[in-house]
């Protein structure tokens, strides 16, 4: 996997975690949010934090049952050794995360060697983790910067952990940097079974990341020999949607099946046309449809 010439901010989430359903969405998403901290603050391998601060950085309120569940999340974290938490910055009084207030600052030290390692690997079912595919190479899922503030700030009326977990999957495979083909053709069912979410919501996610301008959908619309339909999702970050794009006059995978939905939103022909033009221009081929 390469992140070369990539300029935009970004972290690495390991997919150890985010391909993994044995952990909760709570866990992955306070993961994601100190992750973040941690880039922005350029602190490589520890950060400051408070359960409250944690709590407004992914727009919670700071009530009672929000701080349980955002503790409930650092208990996971820390007993899976993801991650350790200490009183002092010298990182030599380890504190549990059941002994935190709401307000009191600790700091967080991301265990990155174990956690990409094969014996964190093996702490887990193979139904419950990627194995195969971490084993090949795909070891973490990007989220640029401005992507993740807005993952944790756009109004949605939908569970916002469920959605980043959703959101996380949905990209994991879309690599950025000069080699990355930017999209992914994850299936559903790979992405709920990670995701930790039902089938019947994943349009509802789709359809409010699409809204926010946070996910980009396409779906290709394949009959097969038999007269089968097989429709089959492509998604981009939305900054990288063009990617996309370019792919539908230049890929024999794109071209041998009907351009059908952009979102939620099916496709005219003179839609599909402008889209296999724009495909042309973007490689420097003049109009034909």
């Amino acid at each position: 996997m390469s992140t070369k010439n990539t300029d935009k901010p970004y972290i690495m989430i390991p997919n150890a975690i985010v391909r993994n359903n044995g952990i909760s969405n709570m866990s992955k998403m306070i993961y994601t949010s100190l992750a973040m901290s941690r880039n922005i603050n350029q602190t490589r391998l520890f950060q400051q934090t408070s359960i409250n601060g944690l709590l407004g950085l992914v727009g919670f309120k700071q009530r009672t049952e929000n701080q349980n569940m955002a503790k409930q999340g650092l208990i996971e974290l820390e007993e899976l050794n993801i991650i350790s938490i200490y009183s002092d910055l010298a990182l030599s009084k380890e504190i549990k995360p059941i002994y935190l207030k709401g307000s009191t600052m600790f700091f967080v030290k991301f265990n990155n060697d174990f956690v990409y390692s094969e014996e964190f690997l093996s702490r887990f079912e193979d139904e419950e983790i990627d194995k195969e595919l971490i084993n090949s190479g795909f070891t973490y899922t990007t989220v640029y910067i401005d992507d993740a503030v807005e993952l944790f700030t756009f109004e949605s009326k939908h569970s916002r952990v469920n959605i980043i977990s959703f959101y996380l999957m949905a990209v994991s495979r879309a690599l950025i940097g000069d080699k990355g083909d930017k999209y992914s053709t994850e299936k559903i069912e790979s992405i709920t079974k990670y995701a930790n979410i039902n089938e019947k919501t994943v349009s509802t996610y789709i359809s409010a990341l699409f809204d926010s301008k946070l996910l980009f959908k396409l779906t290709l619309r394949e009959i097969t020999k038999t007269g089968e339909i097989r429709d089959h999702n492509v998604y981009s970050r939305w900054c990288e949607r063009d990617n996309i794009t370019w792919k539908i006059e230049s890929n024999d995978w794109f071209m041998n099946k009907t351009l059908f939905k952009i979102g939620d939103k099916e496709l005219s022909e003179t839609e599909r046309n402008y889209l296999k033009n724009k495909s042309r221009k973007l490689h420097g081929l003049s109009e034909i449809y």
